[in-house]
This record gives C-alpha cells, sequence and structure tokens, in this order.
C-alpha cells in the first residue's frame, strides 16, 4: 500500500492511500508510515484521505486499527477522512465507525485531529 504525503505542517501529517484496493497481497506496514511520521512518531496529528479507496480486505482493516491504537499509546491522533461510501458501510458493518476516528470531509478530519483527546 502506498501513501502520499498531502501536507505537513509540523503539528498535522496529512496522507491518502494511493492503493484502490487494500487487500492481502500488498499488505500495509508500518515501516512505510513511520518515516513519514517524523521523530514524534505516533504522537502526533495524523490525517489518513480513503478518497480514492475502493476495496479493503480484513488486512486493512486490521493495519487502520492498529495504527489508531499505535497513536492512541503515544499521545497522538490518526483521523480518517472522505471515506468512500462502499468503505464507510465495512466500517460501519464492522463497528469500526465506532472506535476510529472518522471524518466525512478534511476539514472536519483537521478539526477532529486538533480537538484534545477524548
Amino acid at each position: 500500500m502506498d501513501l502520499r504525503v498531502l501536507s505537513d505542517d509540523g503539528n498535522v501529517l496529512h496522507l491518502q492511500v494511493v492503493a484502490r484496493n487494500v487487500q492481502s497481497e500488498s499488505p500495509p506496514r508500518f515501516e512505510s508510515l513511520e518515516p513519514l511520521l517524523g521523530p514524534q512518531r505516533y504522537g502526533r496529528r495524523m490525517l489518513l484521505s480513503l478518497a480514492e479507496t475502493r476495496f479493503i480486505d480484513s488486512a486493512g482493516l486490521s493495519w487502520l486499527v492498529l495504527c489508531h491504537k499505535r497513536f492512541c499509546q503515544g499521545g497522538g491522533k490518526m483521523v480518517l477522512h472522505s471515506v468512500t461510501p462502499a468503505i464507510l458501510e465495512l466500517l460501519q458493518m464492522m463497528r469500526l465507525d465506532l472506535a476510529l476516528y472518522v471524518a466525512e470531509d478534511e476539514a472536519a478530519a483537521m478539526e477532529m485531529a486538533r480537538a484534545e483527546q477524548p
């Protein structure tokens, strides 16, 4: 899975998942994310756009959950946004929308990322 940096203001890193299909044949790796996070690692705020993603399998869902956990443990926050209807339906079916931070669009994600942890 490829990640594209959309912006990085030092406080909030904004990435986009480039792959249209996130499948176990190309499993997401933490090693691909960690260099982008810089020295603060999981203590940062990160927005992750899923605007181009049309399919995600269990390996991709697992990666999202583990990323969320690492950010929570590190004092940061990962916010998903611009989630396509098919992916949103999957997240809701798996009830992951209740555990992950999911925003409708980039502006809402930025607001959520800057808000204090609940």
